[in-house]
C-alpha cells in the first residue's frame, strides 16, 4: 500500500467521531416498570435517559447489574452515571443528579387478607420487614424499630413475603404492583397495604466530570428539554401508560 493512502487511511481511522469520542456507559437495575430488560425499550426512565441523549447526538450503553454491584460499579471508571436513584443513594454516591423524573411511592406489602392497620411505624416494631441490601431507603423507616431482613432483589422479597418468611415488604407501589402482576406464583397472594409513607424523586445520578471529558449531566438535561419541547416526552409516557 502506497504510504500517502497508508497515512491517510490511518488518520480516518483513529480521528472518526466513535474514536474520538468517549463512550457513554450507564449502570441501572431491575426496577420495572422505570427499568428492566426485559421490558419493551428497557422501560420508562431508560427509554427517556436513551433518547435524552440521542436527540443531544450521544449513544448510550445501558447495563443492568445487581444492584450492589451498580453501585460499587460507579466507581471503577466504568460507568459514568445510573439510573433510577433516589436522593439519599445519589448523595452517598456523590453524583450529579438529574431533575426528577418520577415519584415512588414508598410503603408496605403484605399477604392478601393480612392487612395491618397503624397509625406510626413504631406500632409495628418487631416485625420482620424485608428491605433490598444497598437501598437508599429514608432513614426514620429504617430507625422504626422494625427487625430488617435483607435480600439481592425485591423480587426475592416478594417470593420470601408469600412464602411466610415474614409479613412486611419495603417496596415502591408501582414496582410491587409491576412484579405481583408479572409472576404467577404472587398473583393474587399480595397486595399493597394502602399508606404511603414516603413519596421520594426517581432520579439519574452522574459521575462528577473529569478533565478532557463531556458534562454529561448538563447534556442529559438539555436532551430532556428537548424531549419536552417536541412532546417526545408526553409520547414516552404514554406508552408507558403514565
Amino acid at each position: 500500500m502506497p504510504i500517502i493512502l497508508f497515512t491517510a487511511v490511518f488518520l480516518l481511522l483513529f480521528n472518526s467521531p466513535s474514536q474520538a469520542e468517549p463512550a457513554l456507559r450507564m449502570a441501572t437495575l431491575e426496577y420495572p416498570p422505570y427499568s428492566s430488560a426485559h421490558l419493551r425499550n428497557g422501560g420508562s426512565i431508560v427509554e427517556l435517559t436513551r433518547r435524552a441523549f440521542a436527540v443531544q447526538g450521544h449513544e448510550v450503553q445501558i447495563d443492568f447489574l445487581p444492584w450492589a454491584r451498580v453501585r460499587a460499579d460507579l466507581h471503577t471508571g466504568n460507568y459514568q452515571g445510573a439510573l433510577a436513584l433516589w436522593p439519599k443513594e445519589v448523595r452517598e454516591e456523590r453524583l450529579i443528579a438529574s431533575r426528577p423524573l418520577f415519584y415512588s411511592e414508598l410503603g408496605l406489602f403484605v399477604r392478601r387478607g393480612d392487612l395491618l392497620r397503624f397509625s406510626t411505624l413504631s406500632q409495628l416494631a418487631g416485625e420482620k420487614l424485608g428491605i433490598v441490601r444497598g437501598y437508599g431507603y429514608p432513614q426514620h423507616i429504617l430507625d422504626a424499630g422494625l427487625v430488617l431482613e435483607e435480600a439481592v432483589d425485591d423480587i426475592s422479597n416478594l417470593r420470601k413475603l408469600q412464602a411466610g418468611r415474614f409479613n412486611l415488604v419495603l417496596l415502591e407501589h408501582r414496582v410491587g404492583e409491576h412484579l405481583i402482576a408479572n409472576d404467577p406464583q404472587l398473583r393474587g397472594q399480595l397486595a399493597w397495604q394502602g399508606a404511603v409513607l414516603e413519596r421520594i424523586p426517581l432520579l439519574v445520578g452522574f459521575v462528577p466530570r473529569k478533565t478532557g471529558q463531556p458534562d454529561w449531566a448538563r447534556i442529559y438535561e438539555q436532551g430532556l428539554r428537548q424531549l419536552h419541547a417536541s412532546g417526545e416526552y408526553t409520547r414516552i409516557l404514554r406508552r408507558h401508560n403514565y
